[in-house]
């Protein structure tokens, strides 16, 4: 969401931005006790030969370990000064406990012969307040060398255990020659323990294995006789300092409860779907209990089927006790919005010798309705108008209504009411738009036939909506929009998920254009194709995929989209989509784009790369034939706008270098005057563009942050293909790629409230590809640094990150 970009002076935005962080440097210190020291700052410090790689994550880590008596608390005052307020006096005992924090970690990560001392001899005083004594504590850290993994071994006295570890080795997280990591041992271990509860030990927990290790060589404790052994092993433990190693043995805690190592079966599974009743307690009246399959069902409002009910649980009586299927059922029901909570009890028994664990699943119903109203303000109203608007400010609510049990079968219905205006300075309207959706969510997958593995999909659901709009874009044309769908949801993991829609049937009909609009379309085939009204009938799929999850400072992101319309079945029914048969209006086009982003964090800093690529192609029907078939205009490309090229307006860049659109007017009547007005709105079939942004904090206000960014934006869209001569340098050619390549840089500010954030950005446009050799212009150093552009930089408004 964001409003429309506006020119300002580049000279306010920029003395604004050095201000704030002039100012953010000054520190204040109040109500502090006279002649009495106090920690000013800290300092971590490393020493010795060995410096550790990754030196300023590491030194973040260390930070936190240090005490809080002895961290001193800035805080922000009038938005642009650090205060220090009641600072403790010093405590040296603060500081021990600090060094021995860090110890700690050091020894946790790996540094097992660690070194850390803290020095707090340096005293500063201020000019004016000499009574005020600023300490400044500095933590010398030695980590020498890294311990790496040598062996891994297990060693369970109970056989069975013992053969789940071996066979499920290939998917150990300790691995020879790795980095030693406590918090990874953790984590090997509870990868046990559930491998074990997934093969029926209902009662083995974390306290029931542990980990031994060994960073001595036994051999040298008592060494041979012979002294040639004995230097060979001297040589070795040499080695061992250089680069040292550690074993870790994984052992069975002895226990005197034997039933802690007996395979479990699932025993009675009860259900109880609309209140937290406990089984064994009374206050049964007005209970009814239903048997399906061979699970009870527990009911005292009859809100939910039984046979949706039995449908969520994973856990079967008399099958051995799986935790995965204890996880998957609490899951099912967690996702469903019909439950504010849900919680499941298991109580272990013997039933004739065989031991038993029974299950009973306790939920407490949501409110079945409820009503939002929300307010927007931006320049993209929607994500439909974000195609059709001026792209100047707007004003949007939403209404929406939403019964969250429909059928009794936790079927979601959702009906979102939009309505919004887009206006220049508060005074002109320029748009106007207000839309209908409703969309019926099933907690399933919604398929006429069986789904191999389906309970083994994460967060799976089907989805059929409706939705209807109108726009109305002044003294152009007007617009509706009906659109039907079914779609599916699902994920196979965590990490990646799958959007699919099909059958997806859009109809779009562009009318009441205006004179001049008209005119246009009439002299330019390539417009005209695009702006037309249009039926899609297809299908289309985004799959998107989170790579390297398990690390949180080094991530990525990646989105393949696809879709196409009418491409079967156009050329099933060919002759139905001639002139006044009933697919005349249908389009035939393929579309396929990809986004990649990747992210590079840090404690106060952080780097952002995104990747899009996009291309479509428009394929020919007995209705539309012209030789510059394109994609239909509300599903081409774009480029400019708060989210993508920040030096340009949304829309307001390309195609390529041609200056067609730069030189296109509209004529049109102003009340009852004729004028004429640059139409500009531009549409292409291809799109590459590339993104850097490097983000980082300037200070908190009153817990919240202000933050700061520098970006590079780099791209532009492109026709596929032209006859018209006006459009030549729109089409995408690979030897003009370096004259047509836009690249805007800028610096934004931001406003961090946690839940939302607000985001101003001013880009400059550093090479302008309309200046770029075009036949019609002088060329100007290919379009690099205009004076004029680097005068007037374009403001961009939004919510929340670009990317």
């Amino acid at each position: 969401m964001s409003v429309s970009p506006t020119k300002i002076r580049p000279s306010f935005f920029l003395h604004l931005f050095f201000i704030l962080l002039l100012f953010s440097s000054c520190t204040i210190v109040r109500k502090y006790k006279s002649n009495k020291p106090f920690v000013f700052a800290n300092e971590i410090a490393f020493t010795g030969k060995d410096i550790p790689p990754d030196k300023k994550e590491l030194k973040a880590r260390l930070e936190t370990q240090i005490e809080d008596s002895v961290k001193p608390q800035f805080k922000s005052s009038w938005f642009i000064r650090s205060v220090l307020n009641r600072p403790p006096v010093f405590d040296s005992n603060y500081v021990k406990q600090s060094v021995l924090n860090m110890t700690n970690l050091l020894h946790n990560i790996g540094y097992f012969r660690s070194e850390v001392t803290a020095d707090w001899s340096r005293i500063d005083t201020v000019a004016d307040k000499p009574d005020q004594l600023r300490m400044k504590v500095v933590y010398n850290v030695n980590t020498n060398r890294l311990f790496h993994i040598d062996t891994i071994i297990y060693s369970f006295r109970d056989t069975t255990l013992q053969e789940l570890a071996m066979n499920n080795s290939k998917g150990a997280l300790l691995k020879k020659s790795n980095d030693f990591n406590r918090q990874l041992v953790d984590d090997e271990l509870n990868r046990l323990v559930d491998i074990f509860r997934d093969n029926g030990y209902f009662r083995i927990n974390r306290e029931m294995i542990k980990a031994e290790l060994d960073t001595v060589d036994i051999s040298l404790i008592d060494p041979t006789a012979d002294p040639f052994e004995f230097i060979r092993l001297q040589v070795e433990a040499q080695k061992r300092i250089q680069d040292p190693k550690i074993s870790v043995n994984i052992l069975q805690v002895p226990v005197k409860d034997s039933t802690i190592t007996t395979l479990y079966k699932v025993g009675n599974v009860s259900i109880f779907p609309d209140e937290p009743v406990e089984l064994l307690q009374g206050g049964r009246a007005g209970i009814k209990m239903v048997k399906q399959g061979d699970y009870r069902i527990y009911s005292r409002y009859d809100l939910f089927k039984p046979s949706f009910l039995v449908k969520r649980v994973a856990l079967k009586p008399g099958d051995l006790y799986r935790v995965s299927n204890y996880n998957r059922t609490l899951l099912n029901f967690n996702r469903i919005e019909a439950w504010q909570n849900v919680n499941i009890v298991s109580r272990p028994r013997d039933s004739l010798g065989e031991a038993l664990a029974d299950f009973y699943i306790r939920m407490v119903p949501a409110k079945k309705y409820a009503f939002s109203i929300d307010f927007e303000g931006s320049s993209i109203l929607s994500a439909q108008n974000q195609l059709y608007n001026a792209g100047n400010k707007g004003l949007a609510i939403n209404f929406q209504l939403k019964n969250r049990n429909v059928a009794k079968q936790a079927l979601q219905l959702q009906n979102t009411l939009r309505t919004g205006v887009e206006f220049t300075d508060f005074s002109k309207i320029l748009s106007s738009e207000i839309s209908l959706s409703n969309k019926l969510i099933f907690p399933y997958l919604l398929t006429p036939f069986k789904i191999r593995d389906e309970k083994k999909l994460v967060n799976a659901k089907s989805f059929i909506t409706l939705d209807g709009s109108y726009i109305d874009r002044y003294k152009y044309y007007k617009i509706n929009t009906v659109n039907a769908y079914i779609g599916y949801e699902f994920q196979r993991n965590a990490d990646a998920g799958w959007q699919v829609r099909f059958p997806n049937i859009e109809y779009t009909r562009i009318y009441d254009k205006g004179e001049g609009f008209q005119q246009l379309l009439d002299d330019y085939p390539l417009l005209r194709y695009s702006y037309n009204d249009g039926l899609i009938i297809g299908i289309n799929a985004t799959y998107t995929r989170r790579l390297n999850p398990a690390n949180p400072r080094s991530f990525g992101i990646i989105r393949v989209y696809g879709e196409e319309s009418g491409l079967i079945l156009g050329e099933l029914f060919k002759n139905l989509t001639a002139s006044g048969k009933a697919l005349q209006d249908l389009y035939r086009f393929i579309k396929l784009s990809t986004d990649y982003r990747h992210y590079l964090t840090g404690p106060k800093t952080s780097w952002a790369f995104r990747f899009f690529a996009g291309y479509g192609v428009g394929f020919k029907t007995e209705s539309r034939n012209d030789n510059d078939i394109s994609l239909p205009f509300f599903r081409q490309f774009f480029a400019g706008g708060p989210n993508s090229m920040r030096g340009w307006r949304l829309r307001k860049l390309g195609p390529g270098s041609s200056i067609f659109y730069d030189t296109l007017r509209v004529r049109s009547y102003n009340d009852t005057t004729l004028v004429e007005k640059r139409f500009d709105d531009r549409y292409a079939d291809i799109q590459l563009e590339a993104n850097i942004e490097y983000r980082f904090d300037i200070f908190p206000v009153y817990g919240y942050w202000l933050k700061g960014a520098l970006f590079t934006d780099i791209g532009n869209v492109w026709v596929r293909k032209s006859a018209d001569p006006e459009f030549k340098y729109g089409v995408f050619k690979a030897n003009r790629l370096y004259a047509d390549i836009a690249v805007a840089g800028g610096a934004g500010l931001r406003l961090d409230f946690r839940y939302f954030l607000l985001r101003f950005d001013l880009g400059w446009r550093l090479k302008d590809p309309l200046y770029a050799s075009d036949a019609h212009i002088q060329p100007t150093d290919d379009g690099w640094f205009i004076k004029s552009n680097m005068r007037t930089p374009t403001f961009q408004f939004g919510i929340g990150y670009p990317f």
